[in-house]
Parts: structure tokens; C-alpha cells; sequence
């Protein structure tokens, strides 16, 4: 999978909603709690952050 910019995620909302989509960059916040979290992340390619939601279901969760 490909990665895609913050900034596109912007600009083409519509064309991103409902997708599965690849982005990395750096974690700006870091959010969590016993069943989700919250992860602000910015690829310096937009001034805003892009915030990722996950939850417990993930493999890695409590790393």
C-alpha cells in the first residue's frame, strides 16, 4: 500500500472517506484509554495533524 499525505487527506476528503488508507510521519499526541485510543499524527506536509482512532483489537495495543 501506498502512503498518502496529510495533505491529501485534506484536500480530497471525499475521495478518501470510507477508505483504508497508509500514512506515516510522527506522533504529535499520543491518547489512550482501556478500550481506544487517539493518535495525532503530522508528515509535515499540511500544518494540521491527521488524528488516527484505534482500539484494543489491535495486535500491538499495549506497546
Amino acid at each position: 500500500m501506498e502512503n498518502t499525505l496529510v495533505k491529501s487527506l485534506y484536500r480530497d476528503t471525499d475521495k478518501y472517506a470510507g477508505q483504508t488508507v497508509q500514512v506515516s510521519g510522527w506522533i504529535r499526541n499520543l491518547r489512550d484509554s482501556k478500550a481506544f485510543g487517539f493518535i495525532e499524527l503530522n508528515d509535515g506536509s499540511f500544518f494540521k495533524s491527521v488524528q488516527i482512532v484505534f482500539d484494543t483489537e489491535l495486535e500491538n495495543f499495549k506497546e
